[in-house]
């Protein structure tokens, strides 16, 4: 058999035991590889983060602001619960409002999946930072998938 072969019958057995488990096993069956890299891992959080906020119209994916409105920073790590929290490292005091959205936006977080032991055990160690940057409107975009900000 061809190798284009051979992963055409992986994936019908896979489509065929989703089928017997039941259609909510689909994503675990067909799930992506295991996350091994912190790097890897943080872009998989910010790029599922801004899907789920981009149903709300809370993120955007524009040139970030010269002047920003606030930049709030997050120290994201797992509970041992294997739930996503969240501690302030800085906040913009005079808008605790963005603040909460931030805190809000890991909450709203699926339970995380496809990470080695090693990743899960780093991560509720030490976890890692991400940084909310608000536009003047209250929308936000990470800074692990933000663009380059715009001039003055």
């Amino acid at each position: 058999m061809t190798i284009a072969a051979n992963q055409l019958q992986r994936l019908i057995s896979r489509l065929t035991i989703a089928a017997f488990v039941g259609a909510s096993s689909l994503n675990t069956v067909l799930a992506d590889p295991v996350v091994t890299s912190l790097a890897e891992l943080r872009v998989n959080f910010a790029k599922q983060l801004f899907q789920l906020a981009a149903s709300s119209g809370s993120v955007h994916d524009d040139f970030p602001q010269a002047l920003l409105r606030a930049v709030v920073v997050l120290r994201v790590h797992l509970s041992d619960e294997n739930r996503w929290v969240a501690e302030v490292i800085r906040e913009n005091p005079n808008q605790p409002e963005l603040t909460l959205k931030a805190l809000a936006s890991v909450k709203a977080l699926p339970v995380p999946q496809n990470m080695s032991e090693e990743m899960v055990d780093e991560l509720r160690d030490r976890g890692f930072m991400e940084v909310w940057l608000f536009q003047t409107d209250g929308r936000f975009t990470l800074k692990t998938l933000a663009k380059p900000q715009r001039g003055s």
